[in-house]
């Protein structure tokens, strides 16, 4: 169970919607959160494709949801792109009309459909991320970000063209612009386009797979939706834009799904109507070239090492630019510092400098339990005090879970692949397995930095902890490889390990937050949840940078790392020097 949201229904925990959903359908199963703000449920229905090729799952729900209530209304009011008429898309009228709902689809492997009599609506060919690392609500205005997602779909499926694109279209002058200028540079020959939300508003983390849903309604009848309202284009705006009231005919074959969000994440998903050959790459070695831990022990994984009593409490207090020089002094919540500090300092651990082209090719994925606690308190403070139109804007735009990947992106030029995960407890270790699977599986990165990201709610709870860890992990050699990774629906312990060692039985011991001893080892069981829980994603992450710690000082050849949540079960096998 894959559900997209940018909001979750303002739930504390992002995860624990995934886990009803699933409850209330009998999936038992992996089932997480994708927020990546306005693309989210198009990059879930990207990784439930993966999940199905990785054998992880058999059947997949993918989707999204959002509900818009008065305070996401405001927000969008108090940032200035709400319009005044209907919404018209590459149209005259500018600004974004809001609506919500919900949407899924199951998806599933093409002869276990058919062996059941079901023909498939469509097939998943491809998918691509990107991120623009420009702004926390505006897109790269070149439209490269969106470029460079199209072209990593294109090549994930193995197509140079498509017949129709269903664009992201909000409406916004800087959307609809820097979108057209993406598409452009990347088909040589641009197809018809229509942006869906001119029907039915722009429904935040439930847009792309709505839209994906009418495309494949049309695709079937033989005919593409119109852009209503968009006869008279916008000045610069050249695009084939579909108008009219009604369908139009064309034969679609390949359709492209555009989606955009806040903190610069682009999505791209190439649908074909018939399944085509593809040739995956060969999978490639991952390897972990740098960690860092930054939590209530400090900033050095040495300190966390060293660390022998729980920890739990606050970040002490540090200057972010000591670490990042083009830091902004305000205009960065606790969420937001401890993201870009804990990349920076991997990144220098790695002794990796992202510059020039590698900037493109390296990316950024975070696994949290909630959204940034203080943009969440400062917004409802400032509505509070001044009611729901006097909504304060900027903590507004930061409240969504992948703004702290936005930011660190942007201050560190990272423009590959940006993934926001949320999977309770075992989010940090989550998002390195997926972040390791993108990395071996596709061509579109050689750098991902992945890890776990928690921040204090205020005020804070009893036995609460906060910080960041993070691995960059590289394509390159290095002393520390990932040899496996496994996943699992929650408490399906076994199956998680059985998956991650399958390419190597052995391991000297075994780093877990959470309850299990199946496994004998040399080294033993280190259960770490009474010393590490308290952080809750994170807690993954640092037990992932021990192992890794304790590889690099010889101590052992390979180790387990283990963490599950109610959402689901990882495990990921790490090997030293002397184990590969």
């Amino acid at each position: 169970m894959l559900v997209g949201t940018c909001f979750a229904e303002e739930l504390q925990g992002f995860s624990e919607l995934a886990q009803r959903l699933a409850a209330e359908l009998g999936a038992t199963g992996p089932a997480f959160i994708v927020s990546t703000a306005c693309s989210s449920s198009t990059t879930a229905i990207g990784l439930g494709r993966d999940l199905l090729e990785r054998g992880e799952a058999d059947v997949v729900i993918a989707g999204g949801v959002d509900v818009m209530t008065r305070e996401v209304f405001a927000g969008f009011h108090a940032i200035g792109v709400v319009a005044e008429e209907r919404c018209a898309p590459f149209g005259q009228t500018v600004g974004l009309t809001l609506g919500e709902g919900a949407g899924f689809v199951v998806l599933e492997r093409e002869a276990a459909a058919r062996a059941r009599g079901v023909e498939p609506w469509g097939h998943v060919l491809g998918y691509g991320l990107s991120a623009d690392a420009h702004h926390e609500t505006a897109p790269d205005p070149s439209g490269s970000g969106v470029r460079r997602a199209i072209a990593s779909a294109l090549e994930d499926a193995g197509v140079s063209s498509v017949d129709f694109i269903s664009a992201h279209g909000t409406g916004t002058d800087s959307n609809d612009a820097a979108e057209w200028r993406g598409i452009e540079a990347a088909l040589s020959r641009p197809a018809p386009l229509t942006a869906t939300k001119s029907f039915i508003g722009h429904t935040q983390g439930a847009a792309g797979v709505l839209e994906l849903i009418a495309t494949l309604l049309c695709m079937r009848k033989g005919v593409v939706p119109p852009t209503l309202r968009a006869e008279a284009r916008r000045a610069g705006i050249t695009a084939n834009v579909v108008t009219g009231n009604k369908p139009v005919p064309l034969e679609v074959n390949r359709a492209l799904k555009l989606s955009a969000a806040f903190g610069g994440a682009n999505a791209a998903l190439i649908i074909g109507r018939n399944s085509e050959p593809r040739n995956p790459p060969e999978r490639r070695r991952v390897f972990v070239s740098g960690i860092s831990a930054l939590g209530p022990h400090g900033f050095t994984v040495e300190a966390l090492q060293a660390a022998t009593a729980a920890l739990d409490g606050a970040v002490p207090a540090f200057e972010l630019t000591d670490w990042v020089r083009s830091a902004p002094e305000r205009d960065l919540d606790p969420s937001g510092r401890y993201c870009t500090a804990g990349v920076a300092l991997a990144l220098a651990d790695a002794k990796l400098t992202v510059r020039g082209a590698a900037r493109e090719r390296t990316g950024l994925f975070t696994g949290s339990t909630r959204m940034p606690a203080r943009s969440v308190h400062e917004t409802q403070v400032s509505i509070e005090r001044r009611g729901v139109l006097g909504v304060a804007a900027v903590p507004f735009t930061h409240m969504v879970l992948n703004a702290p990947a936005g930011k660190a992106a942007k201050l560190l030029s990272l423009k590959g692949p940006l993934l926001a995960l949320s999977a309770g407890a075992a989010s940090g270790l989550f998002a390195i397995a997926r972040a390791a699977e993108h990395l071996a599986a596709r061509r579109c990165a050689d750098v991902l930095l992945a890890g776990g990201l928690d921040e204090l709610a205020a005020p804070p709870h009893p036995r609460a902890a906060e910080g960041a860890a993070f691995a960059a992990l590289t394509t390159s050699a290095s002393a520390v490889e990932l040899l496996g990774w496994g996943l699992a629906g929650p408490e399906r312990l076994d199956d998680a390990v059985r998956a991650a060692m399958r390419h190597c039985p052995e391991v000297d011991g075994v780093l877990t937050t959470v309850a299990y001893d199946a496994l004998r080892t040399p080294l033993g069981t280190r259960d770490l949840a009474a010393q590490l829980g308290a952080a809750e994603a994170t807690a993954s992450a640092f037990a992932f940078v021990l192992a890794v710690a304790q590889l690099r000082a010889g101590k052992a050849r390979r180790l387990l790392v283990l963490s599950g949540s109610a959402s689901l079960t990882c495990a990921v096998v790490v090997g030293g020097a002397n184990g590969l």
